[in-house]
């Protein structure tokens, strides 16, 4: 992995400025340096010294060194922002000084739900009594979690990333504190520490923004209902959850509407896709219409609508298909859903032999045993991949 140190001075040697004077959230246009023209030369020169392809489509999304350093590694898009309150959300100690006497930090929460638009989701990490800032709390609106106690906010942090089943590498920590800052990247280090005053635009590139963008907080907030309607049934062993969810699903080819988030899941998606491949949109809309097919999922259920959720790519190979990808969102795993959208395929598939593979990468373990479960025989196996067969229809 390429230190953030190394990575500093990598660029600061491509824009002819002093290290010293960059950072992760150093953006395009935020220094006279980085103009268009450098901006170009940046791209150029991250795939000549680290053999990063940046497809062409997405060079304009690519506007902060944060963006080229997580590509340079690797690393997974940021999905969550972890704010303190007392002198953050606010200006002022709530417990101390009273709701009334506090001020909002209007520019920061103008730019927290402008993300929250975005599909951002805001968790709030306070120590404090819950009592103190709970109008507060509940007046700004936009958090789908929240932890407001006296325990460590790293320990909290990993708490809600449990609950909200995601990585803590997928959240940003915002605190006016300098303790609480080094403190949380010392105990979680995956954790993205901002500076501040923040610069998130580094973290959250602005691009097109999906229906399911638009209401991610929502169903985050259905998926806690679910996990209580689940909880009070007990023994789901003797419950038919698909049909007691109200649960279901459209399974239909791939629309030229649904193209940007097909792109967007394919780039987010870790622990629910069999190989992890990361496309462009301009790679997606060549499937229309190309050699082979393109499937994706609507799901819903009594608690709400969850958007498209899942995309099975195959391809034609001699005497049937191969699927080459199988992603789907984490929040529909586990409740029959594949199952259904594989028996609706197959059907449009019609009499034939179809390969899958599941490639191993660091997180996608939840889903290794996914075509087993769809009725494929495993035909080789090594540390690092499986590979599959099935004869349909």
């Amino acid at each position: 992995m390429v230190s953030e140190r190394d990575f500093l001075d990598f660029a600061a040697g491509v824009f002819g400025v002093s290290p010293g004077g960059l950072s992760l959230e150093t953006t395009l246009g935020s220094i006279p340096e980085w103009d268009s023209m450098a901006h170009l030369r940046l791209v150029m020169s991250v795939q000549s010294e680290y053999g990063v392809e940046i497809p062409f489509a997405d060079v304009t999304n690519v506007t902060s060194l944060w963006e080229f350093y997580r590509r340079v590694n690797g690393l997974s898009p940021k999905k969550v922002v972890a704010v303190d309150l007392d002198g953050t959300l606010w200006d002022g100690v709530a417990g101390e000084d009273g709701v009334d006497a506090v001020r909002p930090n209007a520019a920061f929460q103008s730019k927290l739900k402008e993300l929250k638009d975005r599909g951002v989701l805001l968790v709030a990490l306070s120590k404090n009594n819950f009592g103190d800032v709970r109008e507060l709390v509940e007046a700004f609106g936009d958090f789908v979690a929240w932890r407001i106690d006296w325990k460590g906010k790293a320990e909290n942090l990993a708490d809600v990333a449990a609950e909200l089943n995601l990585g803590v590498d997928s959240f940003v920590f915002v605190d006016d504190n300098p303790a609480e800052r080094i403190e949380m990247k010392a105990r979680l280090p995956a954790v993205t520490v901002a500076s501040f005053p923040p610069n998130l635009d580094a973290y959250f590139p602005t691009g097109v923004v999906t229906e399911e963008d638009r209401a991610k907080t929502e169903e985050y907030r259905a998926e806690a209902k679910r996990r209580e309607w689940a909880a009070s049934l007990g023994d789901l062993g003797k419950v038919d959850v698909w049909k007691e969810l109200g649960a279901w699903v459209d399974v239909h080819e791939l629309r030229e509407d649904e193209v940007p988030r097909v792109a967007q899941l394919s780039q987010k998606a870790n622990q629910f896709s069999v190989c992890t491949n990361r496309y462009a949109e301009s790679d997606v809309r060549g499937w229309i219409g190309g050699i082979g097919r393109a499937f994706v999922a609507r799901a819903g259920d009594k608690f709400g609508e969850q958007g498209l959720v899942l995309f099975v790519r195959v391809v034609l190979i001699d005497g049937g298909f191969e699927i080459v990808d199988w992603t789907m969102s984490c929040r529909v795993a586990g409740r029959g859903l594949e199952e259904r959208v594989w028996a609706e395929i197959a059907a449009r598939l019609g009499s034939c032999k179809v390969a899958a593979t599941w490639r191993r990468t660091e997180r996608n373990a939840p889903v290794s045993d996914l075509f087993e479960r769809l009725g494929f025989a495993v035909v080789s196996e090594t540390e690092g991949e499986k590979k599959y067969g099935q004869s349909i229809g």
